[in-house]
């Protein structure tokens, strides 16, 4: 943006009430608020994404469980058998 229009621009903020200024902060919060929520979505998609074949970590305790629990199970099979 020029330094003219950034000039002009501070021009008109210079001559708006108070109340006009602080609608003007919340309308300026508000949409940096929702840049930064559109920031966050798209870096979440990109991680689901790169990470998408991984397990997660509930999976994997899951997994380990039922692996431990099979192993056990064969161990108690073989005493009883002996």
């Amino acid at each position: 943006m020029s330094s003219a229009i950034l000039e002009k621009i501070m021009q008109e903020v210079r001559m708006l009430s108070p109340e006009e200024l602080r609608e003007l902060r919340e309308m300026i919060d508000r949409e940096a608020s929702s840049q930064e929520q559109v920031r966050r979505e798209e870096i979440l998609r990109r991680i689901r994404g790169k990470y998408a074949h991984l397990p997660t970590s509930g999976e994997e305790f899951a997994a380990r469980k039922r692996e431990e629990i099979e192993i056990e199970n064969r161990r108690f099979a073989d005493k009883e058998n002996q």
